[in-house]
């Protein structure tokens, strides 16, 4: 923020009343912008664990609209850029950095066209009331992880299908259907029409599928709240260092079993997967995990259950329940479908033991989205 304005408090009135203004908020001390979307910048911002002092620190703010969290980034001590699609001059944006004396710049650029080559990097990247609003939510993740530092964070909002039925007439037709799946798998309505009276809702995912997007443009979410009333959130997320894209079963992923001797220390492991990639990895495995501290090896093939593979029992994948492993290593080209079988044995019997990948060479790559042989 520059130097205190040198408008008197009667030419900022006069400045106010000449603009159309969307939100309503203080834009000087005791002056109010008559827009009809109340917000309190900092207080919305203290509740969402944004830091009080931001001082040196690079932050673009993504929809900006009028600026009323732009001008709150400043005081903070924030040196920042807005990129809006719209023309600042439309908006109440100009009129209030000047009312400011503000020194925030002005990008007028559509989010899924944001790149560090054209817009610069960046510490904090707050997207807030945005994701809905735009046709490409997850590209757009995708350009903010690419413009943040190492360590940034990303501040975001915005609908949600959890409670939808509570703002939108089409949604409460559904609640009984809606509340049977929203929290069990990952779903985005896409509304062609209005949504919650408003044409430009076009995504509402639930949190299960806002929280994929977010993991599959490679963040780490940190801080979410619900709001139940609006069918809306707030979460913040940190940028996940070298980050590759690849399935959830490959979040924990070893590249060979024999490194792994001293994380496996006092473990009981079953490992799954009773074929040739196991066959392949029995030396390794014979060198860094002692004999007792293999319960078995699980398979999926009912076959072989109650045989033996170099000398470990061949399991029923159900036995693990009993078992409890502290460890579960796959060792299978379905590994995939392993992971989510594992997954939700976990959850629907309260099991605590940690999953690990061998590694395998189908990856996902995250400039494309497409498999890689």
């Amino acid at each position: 923020m520059g130097e205190s304005h040198k408008l008197t408090n009667e030419e900022i009135t006069e400045l106010v009343a000449s603009k159309k203004w969307y939100h309503k908020f203080e834009v000087s001390p005791g002056i109010i912008t008559p827009g009809r979307v109340p917000l309190d910048a900092k207080v919305i911002l203290d509740s969402y664990g944004f830091p009080q002092d931001v001082s040196g620190l690079r932050i673009l703010e993504i929809g900006a609209w009028d600026g009323a969290y732009t001008f709150e980034l400043e005081r903070r001590g924030g040196i920042v850029t807005v990129m809006d699609i719209q023309n600042k001059d439309h908006t109440g944006f100009s009129t209030a950095q000047r009312i400011n004396n503000s020194k925030a710049k002005h990008i007028q650029e559509d989010v899924t066209n944001l790149s560090p080559e054209k817009h610069g990097k960046y510490d904090i990247v707050l997207f807030l009331g945005v994701y809905y609003h735009i046709l490409h939510p997850l590209l757009a993740f995708q350009n903010i992880y690419n413009v943040l530092n190492d360590g940034g964070t990303v501040f975001y909002s915005g609908h949600i299908l959890e409670y939808s039925y509570k703002i939108d007439r089409r949604m409460a037709k559904y609640k009984k259907e809606l509340e049977a799946i929203v929290d069990k798998i990952p779903l985005t309505l896409f509304s062609r029409e209005c949504h919650a009276n408003v044409w430009s809702n076009w995504y509402i995912p639930n949190l299960l599928c806002l929280n994929d997007w977010l993991s599959t443009a490679g963040f780490e979410v940190f801080r979410q709240h619900v709001g139940e009333a609006g069918s809306t959130m707030a979460g913040a997320a940190k940028k996940i260092t070298n980050f590759r894209l690849a399935p959830k079963c490959y979040d924990c992923c070893w590249s060979d079993v024999r490194s792994h001797k001293l994380d496996m220390q006092g473990d009981k492991i079953i490992f799954f997967g009773a074929g040739g990639r196991f066959e392949s990895l029995v030396d390794e495995i014979r060198e860094a995990v002692p004999a007792s501290a293999i319960l078995g090896v699980a398979d999926n093939d009912s076959a072989k259950w109650g045989s033996a593979i170099a000398g470990y029992p061949i399991l029923n994948p159900q036995a693990i329940r009993d078992m409890k492993p502290d460890r579960v290593i796959i060792t299978s080209a379905y590994a995939i479908d392993i992971f989510e079988e594992l997954a939700d044995m976990k959850r629907d019997f309260n099991l605590d033991f940690e999953v690990v990948t061998i590694e395998d060479s189908e990856l996902l790559d995250m400039s494309s989205g497409h498999e890689v042989y």
